[in-house]
């Protein structure tokens, strides 16, 4: 091979080899992945996308209703979630189950959260941080005010009332219903009461079975049976359900009654063996932030409200109306009124239960 030649051969193979580098240097990066188990709402695409595109990161995700569910799908995994939506009664449950990873308190930002939401106690164990709280919402009564006023739900006493006999609906979950029960009948802590205060929430549950028209499996059949009329109250709802019923044009509304009501919560935590526990800290951090807040409120499967009282300057004055949050003095009259669901605490978990399966089978 002449001169020319070989100068050639050598000019494209390094021409080769720099366009080959450019060619690399352009190819975008590759997505990183994060692994959810969550309730229905958090997997929205609405609610996913913004993360996915400011970090680059690719969202699996398998769902659930309820908290059972949400036990097992997680306590039978092994190396599959890296996040987990928990409710805080189920939080020391799945660290005596060995499943929940110990948080770094300084990687959270909980300056912007309503007081008593700035170390939540059920979020720790031993003075160890293991979730955080992004979302929380009110146990309480949802109605239709084409058939009941604001004064025929300031009270309890209007599930036994002869006018909405055969108009109750219950959604099948043994704990909100049983302790907004508890705490009509006075209890400030309704999971937390002795065994004679026990057998009266018993006789009391018992004697609202003929009231009841449906008892529901899940949420939608209880919102379809309040959208068709078919029922005009449920104990133990809230925004959650007046929300999309509202949308909907539907005369439904929620309250929490004198006597007070539960307060539901779900926090996330991170699963011990998470696969990319890195790209978890960030989603929960990115759940914290007023933006993240903000949609968290208004997701398709239910509403609520969240613990960031910055994300409310960002709703409009229909979300914060229907929310019934404007402000941080309304936020706080609420949490007030609201004592925090959880398991129960004097009785085994399987007696409470069976008086609901007893419930069920009248």
């Amino acid at each position: 091979m002449d001169m020319g030649k070989k100068l050639y051969a050598a000019f494209a193979i390094t021409l080769a080899l720099v366009l080959g580098s450019f060619g690399c240097a352009r190819k975008p990066e590759p997505k990183r992945e994060l692994n959810l188990l969550v309730w229905v709402g958090y997997e929205e695409r609405a609610m996913i996308e913004p993360f996915e595109k400011k970090f680059n990161v690719k969202v699996n995700h398998k769902t659930f209703v309820g908290g059972d569910q949400m036990f097992a799908l997680f306590t039978q995994s092994k190396g599959t979630y890296d996040v987990v939506v928990v409710d805080p009664e189920y939080i020391e449950k799945l660290y005596a189950a060995g499943r929940l990873a110990e948080l770094n308190r300084g990687d959270y930002n909980f300056n912007d959260y309503f007081e008593p939401f700035q170390k939540f106690p059920l979020s720790w164990i031993n003075g160890k941080l293991y979730a955080v709280l992004v979302r929380f919402g009110s146990n309480g009564l949802v109605y239709n005010k084409k058939y009941l006023t604001e004064k025929d739900v300031k009270s309890y006493k209007i599930l036994w009332d002869k006018k909405v006999k055969g108009k109750i609906g219950i959604w099948d979950w043994y704990l909100p219903s049983m302790g907004v029960l508890s705490r009509a009948m006075g209890n400030g802590e309704p999971y937390k009461i002795s065994d004679k205060q026990f057998s009266a929430l018993k006789k009391r549950l018992m004697e609202l079975r003929p009231q009841v028209a449906a008892i529901h499996p899940k949420p939608p059949e209880m919102l379809a049976a309040l959208a068709n009329e078919q029922t005009w109250i449920v104990p133990a709802g809230g925004e959650w359900v007046a929300a999309i019923l509202q949308q909907q044009g539907k005369p439904i509304d929620w309250t929490v009654p004198d006597e007070g009501g539960v307060m539901w919560v779900e926090t996330l935590v991170i699963a011990n063996d998470a696969p990319h526990p890195e790209i978890a800290k960030m989603y929960i951090q990115w759940m914290q932030t007023p933006e993240a807040q903000a949609l968290l409120t208004q997701r398709e499967a239910y509403n609520s409200n969240v613990p960031n009282k910055k994300a409310y300057e960002l709703l409009t004055e229909q979300q914060k109306n229907t929310l019934k949050v404007h402000n941080e003095e309304e936020a706080l009259a609420l949490i007030r009124k609201l004592s925090v669901r959880r398991l129960p605490i004097n009785q085994p978990e399987t007696v409470w239960q069976d008086v609901w399966q007893d419930f069920k089978a009248k």
